[in-house]
């Protein structure tokens, strides 16, 4: 009896053991310690850890464009002939037409036929042929394989005009327009092809979303920083071999300046870094400076009052300066439209432009190399003689260029300004070079077109402390005739 108990007792106990194994089984796998193993949770573990296709985006300038201007596009269109009179009396219009302006020489003795259809209108020799096809809605004409012309309903004919001609005129409205302007590095750092698309790049400014156009035009090589950016690659949909690298700008026609709730957006991941917002306190940086302090020279050289009755030059530029011209011109220019309105025949709408570019180069090494000469005892600064260079630790070169006529450097805490000025012979600069560290470039132009033309660019390094280490400075000044 005993010995019945005994063996009854270590049962028993033998299998509350095992209960409590399972139970603490259990409890791991609801903790963590194991992983459910049914085939949902298995599939949705592999749709987790499944590689995105978004590759590494790297922001390495930034640009805030701003022009104005009251040119207005007017589209022409040179009559050609009447399809229903081909083949006619105006056949030797049309043959005149390809002739000169396709330049296809043999149509001089080809023969002309129309389809019974009055849509197809054929032009052969033995050897050769083309075809002018009618759209089914009368509207436009294909010379194939991908001419086209318009069409225009005028009483009964079928007026067929020539290649669209664009010209512009100056207006009775000033347009402004804002340009924010990214340059990429982007890098595929999967194991598989990746395909980066300009559709899934796009800039948040709050409630707006900007998706990618077309770069703005320079309107003058004097515009710095916009004739260098057509010397840069503009990115276009492609595909990315893993490891691959590509370089290029983006750009968006934005509503303003740049300002800190512009948000550039791939895919739905933002794009930001460190650097990036740097560079931006360093444009802020230069972008409000006195530059009076360094250059030597006010901001304007004449004809400048609190009335902004504006009609001087500007020295150099900075955000206020811009302001201050801009609002001078709209003011001016509104003037002068309420005199014309009032008396057309003795007055004349005058043109007015404005462009105020920034471009931002983010935190590099750097070496800014600076050349002034010596000729027959002046200091000359021309395009062949003066030049202002600066390269990165990769040998990038990001700022190359000849027109300077004063270059300030920071030493001790106080600028030494060297000038390209035919008096100053005391301070001339040849083959200097200076390194900097984690430094920004700051580039700026300006141009304003009224009666006269005023273009400057100024080149800024902002150290890494945010102190203006160099800058240099180039003006022109015209009358316009």
């Amino acid at each position: 009896m005993r010995a019945l108990l005994f063996i009854l007792t270590i049962v028993i106990i033998f299998s509350g053991c095992i209960e409590e194994s399972k139970v603490t089984q259990s409890n791991e796998s609801v903790h963590g310690g194991s992983v459910n193993t049914t085939p949902e949770s298995l599939s949705a573990t592999a749709l987790s850890s499944k590689e995105k296709n978004i590759p590494e985006i790297e922001i390495t300038s930034f640009s805030s464009i701003y022009m104005h201007d009251n040119n207005e596009k007017v589209f022409d269109y040179h009559y050609l002939f009447n399809w229903n009179n081909v083949p006619g009396s105006e056949t030797k219009e049309l043959i005149n037409y390809l002739r000169n302006d396709l330049e296809i020489d043999w149509v001089s003795t080809a023969t002309i036929i129309k389809a019974a259809d009055n849509n197809t209108i054929h032009v052969f020799t033995p050897t050769k042929s083309l075809e002018l096809k009618l759209s089914d809605d009368k509207n436009t004409v294909l010379i194939a394989p991908n001419h086209i012309l318009k069409v225009k309903r005028e009483d009964n004919r079928l007026c067929v005009y020539g290649d669209e001609e664009v010209r512009s005129k100056t207006g009775y409205n000033i347009t402004e327009r804002y340009y924010a302007i990214y340059g990429l590095s982007i890098k595929n750092n999967g194991s598989k092809d990746l395909d980066f698309k300009l559709n899934e790049l796009n800039l948040r400014d709050g409630n707006h979303i900007f998706s990618t156009t077309s770069e703005p035009e320079s309107q003058s090589s004097l515009i710095e920083v916009l004739s260098d950016l057509e010397k840069e690659t503009k990115l276009e949909d492609t595909t990315l071999s893993p490891g691959q690298i590509i370089n290029g700008f983006v750009v968006f026609q934005v509503n303003s300046l740049y300002n800190k709730s512009f948000l550039l957006v791939y895919n739905d991941t933002t794009i930001t870094s460190a650097s990036f917002e740097k560079s931006i306190e360093a444009l802020n940086t230069a972008e409000r400076y006195n530059y009076s302090e360094i250059f030597g020279k006010p901001p304007y050289n004449d004809g400048f009052n609190d009335s902004f009755e504006y009609s001087g030059f500007s020295n150099w530029v900075n955000r206020s300066i811009f302001k201050v011209v801009n609002r001078a011109d709209i003011e001016l220019f509104n003037k002068d439209i309420s005199l014309y309105t009032k008396e057309p025949s003795n007055n004349y709408i005058y043109g007015t432009k404005l462009v105020y570019a920034l471009k931002v180069i983010s935190e590099r090494n750097i070496t800014a190399y600076t050349h002034f000469v010596n000729k027959n005892g002046f200091v000359v600064a021309d395009s062949t003689d003066s030049t202002f260079k600066v390269v990165d630790d990769t040998g990038e070169e990001l700022v190359n260029t000849s027109r300077i006529d004063k270059i300030a450097i920071l030493k001790n805490q106080t600028y030494d300004l060297h000038s390209g000025d035919s008096t100053d012979f005391t301070k001339i600069i040849d083959n200097s070079q200076i390194n900097f560290s984690n430094a920004t470039i700051v580039r700026i132009s300006f141009f304003r077109e009224s009666g006269l033309a005023s273009f400057v660019n100024q080149n800024i390094i902002v150290d890494k402390e945010l102190n203006i280490a160099a800058a240099s400075n180039n003006c022109l000044q015209f009358y316009i005739n």
